[in-house]
């Protein structure tokens, strides 16, 4: 059997019939022969036959030559293709030939064409015509039109008719339209009525509805319930929602899933959402992973989102990078952002430029930390005075660290009962070091009780001055050798020289030389000319009895060497102190790392996607060539 090679070009004869022709252009366009369409098509259509006008009118759509379109809509329509007009009229409009396209669209609407009478309405309702926009879009939604009821519905709003708008919202929604959906749940929301609205948004969510699932996701997320948030947020985001995928985002954030949090930042980041190039910034910065940290910070203080400006300038402060964090701190203080110039105070206390440390924190002096930290420099420069001003401030506002101070200063001016006031309320705030200076004060004037009960807080903590104090009270003021040997132990360990030196003068007091032996060893070995000395005497002791009793003996010439010897009196009682130490005594220096900012200034009520406002137009710009065969 011969192969046969087919080709249209080659059968002859084939008749002149427009109808034929018409048939032999379909097949060309499902060949993606479009040039030999449009010329049968053209033959066709110079022969009268309407389908070919109409058919060839939206080849040229579809290749954008709305000239020769428009040129063979007319013809199609005079031919009697009603649909032309339609067409002509989407042209038109599109165009903002608004004259033209009501013309066209008139013709066709008052046959009952729906979508002519409904984009009759819209373009009446943008000439301000409410009159003839509120007729056609009627007449259309008592088609049953969807999309002229929702318009109808936008009307009404425009007109603050609220009953007559829910009304042809409920309508349009029963009729499939999701945007009328949408918009009724947006005035149930605005009512309060939040039952209906979430029903609707819910409704609107499983047909995948990304607006509603955003402002669901908001209303769950306002009242905290942040499960059922991330739920309708995620149905968005996987489809990419930029804003869903923010919110997700930054719920995980706020849960510390800093896994999730980063791959949903990521997506919205992918979106151009600049505040996710913050918030990974963010998230870098609390994994130590500064380099990247860096990267989003920039990117996002490119594009003037002033915290991370901020927050650059900190990790370029913490590397000690201070020229470059300056300009940074600046342009943030230009912004009004207080918490800058409060860093850049910092930044420079750094650097030891006092006179700019104090300028900036005097431009931000109601700040209860500033003002610790203006007493705290005060209080270096010896300034009490000033020091004492600002901590006052502070101590109104019930800062701890400068109640504290406050005591301090004033235990060093001597004013005794200022400071044990000051101290009395930084104890009732369980500040431990309070408690040691007001222990120490409280010893001194011999109120041992209350003294002990301070000393017992830190010593648990285990704080060297406060249990050598505790060994103190026991042996002196409660005779409790075993709970004072205790203490004394516990600061041994520690190589406290005064409480080696104490524990040998309790062994001696208890007649326990062997032990006060061992205990004045230790302490001569660690070069202390006191335990020597009580060494010596010990030593001196047991010479002196020994020759006594061989005296009693009449050994030798032992009687006359014991009278010679000198009779040692030994204090027992004499006891040291251990060096004043506090727990942490570097912890102010943790004052002065730059603060970052981990939030905009942004109110959820703000965020919720806005209420549909313009209306719905069918216009046939987009033509599927596929379509004009059937």
């Amino acid at each position: 059997m011969n192969k046969i090679k087919f080709s249209i070009k080659k059968i002859k004869d084939i008749p002149t019939d427009p109808k034929i022709m018409y048939a032999k252009a379909s097949l060309y366009i499902k060949l993606g022969k479009i040039d030999d369409a449009i010329e049968l098509l053209t033959q066709a259509s110079i022969n009268h036959y309407d389908k070919a006008q109409y058919t060839l009118a939206k080849l040229y759509q579809s290749e954008g030559n709305i000239e020769e379109c428009e040129k063979w809509l007319k013809l199609a329509f005079k031919s009697g293709v009603e649909e032309a007009a339609y067409d002509l009229g989407s042209i038109y409009y599109s165009l903002e030939a608004y004259e033209y396209a009501i013309y066209w669209y008139e013709k066709i609407a008052l046959l009952g064409h729906l979508k002519a009478q409904n984009n009759l309405g819209v373009i009446y309702f943008k000439l301000r015509d409410y009159e003839n926009s509120i007729r056609w879009l009627k007449e259309a939604s008592e088609g049953k039109l969807s999309d002229a009821l929702f318009n109808l519905g936008i009307l009404y709003r425009y007109a603050n008719d609220v009953q007559n708008a829910i009304d042809c919202f409920k309508r349009g929604s029963i009729l499939g339209n999701n945007h009328a959906k949408y918009n009724l749940a947006m005035i149930y929301q605005e009512n309060g009525d939040f039952k209906d609205a979430i029903s609707n948004y819910k409704q609107l969510s499983k047909l995948g509805y990304e607006k509603a699932c955003y402002n669901l996701g908001l209303l769950f997320e306002s009242d905290q319930n942040y499960e059922e948030a991330k739920i309708y947020y995620k149905k968005a985001a996987e489809k990419g929602n930029e804003k869903c995928s923010f919110r997700l985002a930054y719920i995980y954030d706020e849960q510390e899933d800093y896994e999730e949090a980063k791959f949903y930042y990521k997506i919205a980041y992918d979106k151009n959402n600049i505040l996710s190039s913050y918030k990974l910034g963010n998230i870098y910065n609390k994994e130590n992973d500064l380099n990247t940290a860096k990267m989003y910070y920039k990117e996002a203080s490119d594009k003037d989102i002033i915290q991370a400006t901020n927050n650059l300038a900190g990790l370029l402060f913490e590397e000690k990078l201070y020229e470059e964090a300056i300009p940074l701190y600046k342009k943030c203080i230009d912004y009004g952002f207080r918490e800058s110039v409060e860093n850049l105070g910092d930044l420079y206390k750094q650097i030891n430029d006092t006179d700019s440390t104090i300028d900036y924190y005097k431009q931000v002096e109601d700040l209860t930390s500033v003002q610790v930290k203006l007493g705290n420099i005060y209080e270096q420069l010896k300034n009490f005075d000033l020091a004492i001003k600002y901590y006052l401030k502070a101590a109104e506002n019930n800062d701890l660290e400068a109640i504290y101070r406050l005591g301090i200063i004033y235990e060093e001016l001597d004013d005794y009962d200022k400071a044990i006031s000051f101290y009395e309320k930084a104890v009732e705030k369980d500040h431990l070091n309070s408690r040691i200076h007001l222990g120490k004060i409280l010893f001194e004037k011999e109120e041992y009780e209350l003294s002990k009960k301070l000393f017992e807080v830190p010593a648990n903590e285990d704080n060297g001055y406060s249990q050598h104090m505790l060994g103190i009270i026991y042996s002196i003021y409660y005779k409790d050798y075993v709970s004072a040997k205790y203490w004394y132990e516990k600061t041994r360990e520690k190589g406290c020289i005064e409480s080696i030196f104490n524990l040998g003068q309790l062994s001696l007091k208890l007649n326990e030389d062997s032990e006060a032996e061992k205990y004045f060893k230790e302490g001569s070995k660690l070069g202390n000319k006191k335990c020597e000395y009580m060494l010596a005497s010990l030593y001196y002791k047991k010479s002196f009895e020994a020759y006594e009793s061989l005296a009693k003996e009449n050994y030798d010439n032992s009687e006359e060497v014991f009278k010679k010897l000198p009779k040692l009196i030994l204090n027992f009682d004499q006891i040291l102190i251990a060096p004043f130490e506090t727990i942490n005594p570097n912890e102010e220096e943790d004052m002065y790392v730059p603060k970052y900012l981990l939030y905009t200034d942004e109110k959820i009520d703000n965020l919720y996607e806005n209420e549909l406002t313009h209306m719905i137009v069918d216009g046939h710009l987009e033509f599927n060539i596929e379509s004009i065969t059937k």
